[in-house]
């Protein structure tokens, strides 16, 4: 592990732990998000890559990254959050790397967070947004972190049980694929700075509202996984959802998906986004070989 991965495991230990570790914290982080969820987003002040621009499409606001007629490829990122917390600089500089390196369009939505919202308002989004791509005829890839890959990952399973055309690439970064957080975590209360299963179980539960907490659109883990396209994984040996990826990976596996799981060794949730750690730039190297084809 390197020097400055260790510095941002400290930081977000110190920053997000606390929300994530007790029921009673994770409600008031929820409490204080819902007053703000719903205010417009502002694109920060950073130095961009690419034209990086806030549309409004199908009803959301969505940001949109080096759009335009001569890109080759079209990417949809579902950024993580657990759900409830907005888009954070690193996404954004991570969006803006994949749409310069790939020659992509990348397609962020800032979809509906709970708990003001839940999944049923951010499906018929990305279904439109979706629709809308695939009139391009590019290449798409459907990639997310966190809570957004798990999304991506469920996203791709509604498609299959739709019959629609899935997209050439699913690729998903730590994905939270079990909202309902019934997996075993206990070996990684020591190694991972985020461990949290108590607030994340309440956070899910939010984003489900009035759904089971064990519905594939929600918790793909417990999906139909045998139409998936071509898909990798991202993850840390050093994060609590290393069992609950590697068994969706294994289903993957079992029902003959093309998919590959890539190991961060002693790296923490979501470290391909990380802006400035070397482990993060092996990882994004490999997302745009991916993309790129």
């Amino acid at each position: 592990m390197s020097k400055m991965s260790k510095i941002v495991e400290k930081g977000l230990k110190h920053t997000l732990k606390e929300t994530l570790e007790d029921k009673n914290t994770a409600c008031e982080h929820m409490e204080n998000r819902s007053l703000v969820e719903d205010k417009p987003f502002k694109i920060p002040k950073l130095i961009y890559r690419t034209k990086v621009e806030k549309k409004e499409m199908f009803d959301c606001q969505i940001l949109a990254f080096n759009e335009g007629e001569n890109t080759e490829h079209i990417v949809i990122y579902m950024h993580g959050g657990a759900y409830v917390d907005e888009i954070t600089i690193p996404h954004i500089i991570f969006c803006d790397k994949i749409a310069k390196k790939t020659n992509s369009t990348v397609y962020a939505p800032l979809y509906p967070l709970a708990p003001n919202h839940t999944y049923k308002e951010t499906y018929p989004i990305v279904e439109e947004l979706y629709e809308f791509v695939l009139k391009t005829g590019k290449p798409i890839t459907i990639m997310g972190d966190s809570s957004g890959g798990g999304f991506s990952a469920a996203f791709c399973e509604y498609l299959a049980c739709k019959e629609l055309t899935q997209p050439e690439h699913l690729i998903l970064i730590s994905p939270w694929v079990d909202i309902s957080m019934s997996g075993d975590y206990e070996e990684f209360v020591d190694v991972d700075p985020l461990y949290g299963v108590d607030g994340l179980r309440e956070m899910g539960k939010a984003w489900a509202g009035d759904l089971d907490t064990k519905d594939y659109k929600v918790s793909p883990l417990f999906g139909e996984v045998s139409k998936l396209p071509k898909t990798t994984l991202f993850l840390g040996t050093h994060e609590e959802l290393y069992s609950d990826v590697t068994k969706f990976y294994n289903k993957l596996k079992d029902n003959g998906v093309d998919a590959q799981l890539i190991y961060g060794e002693e790296m923490a949730h979501v470290y391909p986004i990380y802006p400035l750690v070397p482990e993060s730039k092996e990882a994004l190297n490999k997302i745009i070989e991916i993309i790129s084809g």
